[in-house]
């Protein structure tokens, strides 16, 4: 099967605009309601601290959105992302043990979701989680996960063959030991 690379629609920084204009919209009542009631000066003390963070995240979403790939190869579901600390998620398919799609109510405005890629006990140490995030194609996506797992979990090894397999090695050590035993 060939390996799939998928990057987030641009509609993804859309979305995490809106998210963050409703957020600045938010705090900017408090610091109209503090100009009416209070001096410009306890106004302006306000607005600052709200503006610089959102004018961070204005110029971080590009590069964040940016450092997002998704990839579906043969064995494997990964996750890179980051700007300056990079991230990278591996999960191979015989882990996973759940395929979740997602979408709120703003995702579904910009018809974007994710896909949550998990391993047993997802949210322990032991466990991983691989997020998809900023596709269109959310169905088609969890198929492809779902049909790569069939496959994988098709081509290992059933018990059945491996407990004979096993009783075939244990015989042939068996068998050396005699062998090393008599001679």
């Amino acid at each position: 099967m060939d390996d799939i690379v998928l990057t987030p629609e641009p509609e993804q920084k859309s979305y995490w605009r809106l998210i963050w204009a409703v957020i600045f919209v938010i705090l900017m009542i408090s610091g109209v309601i503090l100009l009416v009631f209070f001096e410009i000066i306890g106004a302006f003390i306000y607005i600052v601290p709200v503006i610089v963070p959102l004018l961070f995240v204005l110029y971080w979403i590009p590069l964040y959105y940016s450092s997002m790939k998704f990839a579906i190869t043969g064995e494997h579901v990964i996750v890179e992302k980051g700007v300056w600390w990079k991230r990278e998620t591996t999960i191979p398919f015989e882990r996973i043990t759940n395929v979740d799609k997602t979408q709120g109510p703003f995702e579904r405005y910009y018809k974007i979701g994710k896909i949550h890629v998990q391993t047993a006990g997802a949210g322990g140490t032991e466990a991983a989680e691989a997020v998809i995030q900023g596709i269109k194609n959310r169905d088609e996506v969890k198929e492809e996960i779902k049909d790569r797992i069939r496959t994988q979990k098709g081509a290992s090894i059933s018990k059945a063959d491996e407990n004979e397999l096993l009783s075939k090695i244990l015989v042939e050590i068996k068998a050396l030991r005699m062998d090393l035993k008599g001679g």
